[in-house]
C-alpha cells in the first residue's frame, strides 16, 4: 500500500511539474514571437496559447499568479496581431490584466515579481483602446450584440485608468454609453437603450440628442407623457437646439396640440416680453403650421432682442427664401409672360429679403452647411456667381 501510495505521489507531483513547464513554456514562446517576423509570428503565438491555455485549463495552475502573468500579454500580443487565432483574443486579454492587478495578503499585487504595475495597467490600457475599436468594427459590420458587449468590457477597465490615458483618446464614459446605446439600438432593444440613456442624462451628457432618443422610445411606446415630459427636460438643457425644439413642435402637431403649445407660449410672453427665445419658439410654430406673416413678426422681434440668434436669423432668411423659391417655380410653369414678370418680380422681393438674414445667420456660424447651401443657390440666382462659387468651395471644406 505505502508503495502504491508512493507512486501516486509521483504522479501527481509530475503533472504539476508539467503544468509548470507549460507555463514557462508559454513565455518562451511569447518572447520568441515578440522578436519573429512574417508568418513565424502567428506560429509561436499559436504555441504560446496552447501552452498557456493548458496551464489556465489545470487546476493546478488555473489560478496561479505567473499563469495570469502570462496569459495577459499572450492573449493581448494575439489580439493585436493574429486575432484570428482567437476571435475572442481580446476580451481574455482584458480579464488576465485586470487578474494581475489583484493584491495578495499584504496587499501587494501578486505578480509585481515578475512584471511591475505600470507595465500591467500599459497592457490593459492596450485593451481598452483595443476594444473599442473592435467594438466600432463590429458595429460597422453590422454584428450590433458583439459591438455592445466589448463596448461593456470597457467598463470593467475605467475604474484602472488613473491617469485618464483612455480618456485622452476620447474614449470617455460618455462616449462608451453613446455608442453603446446606437448598438442597442440597432438590435431594438428599448430596456437596455432607455438605461443607457438615462445615464447620459443623469451625468448631463452635453449632446441634445439623448432626449430625442429616449424620447422616441417612449413614443414607441405610446406612453405619450413620457415622451413629452424627456423633451421638455431636453429643452431645459438645450433652450435654442433646433432639433428638440422641432422634435416638441412636430410631436404637438402630431397630437393635434399646437393650440396647446400656442397659448403656453403666448403666456409665457406675457410673463416675460424681452424673452427672445419665446419669441423664436412661438415663430417656428407658426412657420411649421404655414402661418408665415405670424411667423415673421416673431423671428423678427426675437433678432430685435436678440440679434445674435442663429435660430432667428436663419428661420427667417429661410422662411423669406423658400417662399421666394416657391414663386418662382410658379413663374418658370406659367404661360402667361405678364403672371411671369409679377412672379419673377415678387420672387426677386423675397430673394432679396432673405439675403440679410442668411448673411446674417452666415456670420453667426460660418460652418452650418443648410446656410451655406442657401446662399449659394441665393447668389446664383441673384447673378452673382462669383459669391456662389465661394459658397460653394466652402461647402466642400466642411
Amino acid at each position: 500500500m505505502k508503495n502504491i501510495l508512493l507512486i501516486l505521489s509521483f504522479i501527481i507531483s509530475t503533472v504539476a511539474v508539467a503544468q509548470k513547464h507549460n507555463i514557462v513554456n508559454a513565455s518562451i514562446a511569447l518572447r520568441n514571437a515578440k522578436k519573429a517576423t512574417g508568418d513565424e509570428i502567428g506560429v509561436l503565438l499559436s504555441e504560446a496559447m496552447q501552452y498557456i491555455d493548458e496551464a489556465f485549463n489545470t487546476e493546478s495552475t488555473a489560478n496561479d499568479p505567473k499563469m495570469w502573468n502570462y496569459r495577459a500579454p499572450i492573449y493581448l500580443e494575439i489580439a493585436l496581431k493574429k486575432p484570428e487565432l482567437d476571435n475572442l483574443a481580446i476580451i481574455k486579454a482584458t480579464d488576465a490584466h485586470i487578474k494581475c492587478l489583484q493584491k495578495g495578503k499584504k496587499d501587494r499585487i501578486i505578480v509585481k515579481k515578475w512584471t511591475s504595475k505600470e507595465d500591467i495597467l500599459a497592457g490593459l490600457i492596450q485593451c481598452g483602446y483595443k476594444l473599442f475599436n473592435v467594438a466600432i468594427d463590429r458595429y460597422n459590420e453590422g454584428d450590433y450584440k458583439t459591438s455592445l458587449a466589448y463596448y461593456d468590457k470597457i467598463f470593467e477597465i475605467v475604474p484602472y485608468d488613473e491617469e485618464d490615458q483612455l480618456k485622452r483618446g476620447n474614449i470617455t464614459k460618455e462616449t462608451i454609453l453613446y455608442n453603446s446605446f446606437f448598438s442597442s439600438n440597432k438590435i431594438k432593444d428599448d430596456v437596455k437603450s432607455k438605461e443607457l440613456l438615462q445615464n447620459l442624462i443623469d451625468i448631463n451628457f452635453n449632446e441634445p440628442a439623448i432626449y430625442i432618443h429616449i424620447s422616441d422610445i417612449y413614443k414607441r411606446e405610446n406612453n405619450i407623457e413620457e415622451t413629452i415630459r424627456y423633451l421638455s427636460l431636453g429643452r431645459e438643457m438645450f433652450e435654442d437646439d433646433q432639433s428638440l425644439i422641432n422634435t416638441e413642435i412636430n410631436l404637438y402637431i402630431e397630437l393635434g396640440r399646437t393650440s396647446e403649445l400656442l397659448k403656453k407660449l403666448g403666456e409665457a410672453i406675457e410673463l416675460d416680453t424681452e424673452n427672445s427665445l419665446l419669441y423664436f419658439n412661438r415663430g417656428t410654430i407658426y412657420d411649421q403650421e404655414g402661418q408665415l406673416e405670424n411667423a415673421e413678426k416673431d423671428y423678427l422681434m426675437a433678432i430685435t432682442l436678440d440679434p445674435s440668434s442663429f435660430g432667428s436669423n436663419y428661420n427667417l432668411g429661410a422662411l423669406f427664401f423658400n417662399k421666394a423659391v416657391e414663386l418662382n417655380n410658379s413663374a418658370n410653369s406659367t404661360g402667361d409672360n405678364k403672371e411671369y414678370k409679377l412672379l419673377k418680380k415678387e420672387s426677386d422681393v423675397f430673394f432679396n429679403k432673405a439675403l440679410p438674414y442668411l448673411e446674417a445667420s452666415y456670420s453667426i456660424n460660418s460652418k452650418d452647411k443648410n446656410t451655406l447651401l442657401s446662399l449659394k443657390q441665393l447668389y446664383y440666382m441673384k447673378g452673382n456667381y462669383k459669391k456662389s462659387d465661394e459658397i460653394k468651395k466652402l461647402i466642400s471644406e466642411l
